[in-house]
């Protein structure tokens, strides 16, 4: 079991040597010309998941960024294709395949970052995309968590499943009525928001294994669950957060309350008094 394990591991290795290539080929880079400074992170409030980190992310993913560019694909078919992606992690999770789901619904995610590059770059930037980026964001991380919910679907986890689904409903929700109603950079407010979630369930998801074969089957898959229910509480506590961030943004834009004379009991027996008066005349 341990040398199956073991032999299971190479090409996650694999992947992990890869990406920490990559990222010491960007810290040199930026050491030497100066970390990029993406304004849609830049105005993004700081979280766990570093700025750099973030701009590691689009710098590996900046080849299909240009492959997208070059032979013209539209935006709206990365959106859609991204979406795709993260359908295909929820059924590869709901069969168990914890890690390969995790791997894809990454893949999956990082094209989603870029559609909004291409539209901005190629000059293609829509209303009717935007909304169809942000209505497709919702159906992929619930394709995810739906897929998560079955893995889980006889143990206590599920309950957290759960939890971060519709938490991370209400996260966004809050955010684009906020801005519907005029809410200033507040809609923005919360440490877990959807690239942080992204992050935190793909790559729980797709290490498990490594954690099965440094401490033996099935701690993976513990370490999963106590992972979603971290991120349940996290994201609880964002979507609380946001609402009254945004609430209390939005309250104090409203014109002052005209003020209304004290109610007084006795007020009422004169005028009352007052009535009879006119009624007897």
């Amino acid at each position: 079991m341990a040398t199956s394990l073991a032999a299971a591991s190479i090409p996650l290795l694999g992947v992990i040597a890869f990406l920490l290539a990559t990222l010491l080929a960007f810290t040199v880079r930026s050491i030497l010309l100066g970390r990029p400074h993406t304004p849609d992170i830049e105005r993004r409030e700081h979280t766990f998941l570093a700025k750099f980190f973030q701009e590691w992310w689009i710098w590996l993913y900046s080849p299909v960024e240009r492959l997208c560019l070059r032979t013209g694909i539209p935006p709206d078919a990365i959106t859609v294709a991204s979406t795709a992606a993260a359908g295909v992690a929820g059924v590869l999770m709901g069969l168990d395949f914890l890690s390969l789901g995790g791997w894809v619904y990454l893949f999956g995610a990082s094209l989603d970052f870029i559609d909004g590059r291409v539209a901005r770059a190629s000059g293609r930037t829509t209303r009717a995309g935007a909304f169809l980026d942000s209505t497709l964001d919702r159906v992929a991380e619930l394709l995810v968590l739906g897929g998560l919910a079955v893995a889980f679907r006889t143990s206590p986890v599920l309950i957290a499943v759960l939890g971060s689904a519709g938490a991370s409903l209400l996260v966004s929700y809050a955010r684009a009525r906020g801005e519907a109603l005029g809410a200033d950079e507040v809609v923005r407010v919360g440490g877990m928001q959807r690239p942080e979630r992204i992050v935190f369930t793909g790559l729980a998801c797709a290490l498990s294994p490594l954690a099965d074969a440094l401490f033996g089957p099935g701690v993976g898959r513990s370490v999963l669950g106590c992972a979603l229910a971290t991120l349940a509480v996290l994201t609880t506590a964002t979507a609380v957060r946001r609402t009254i961030a945004i609430y209390r943004s939005l309250r104090a834009t409203e014109p002052a309350a005209v003020a209304r004379p004290t109610f007084r009991l006795a007020d009422v027996f004169r005028l009352d008094a007052t009535r009879r008066g006119k009624a007897a005349r």
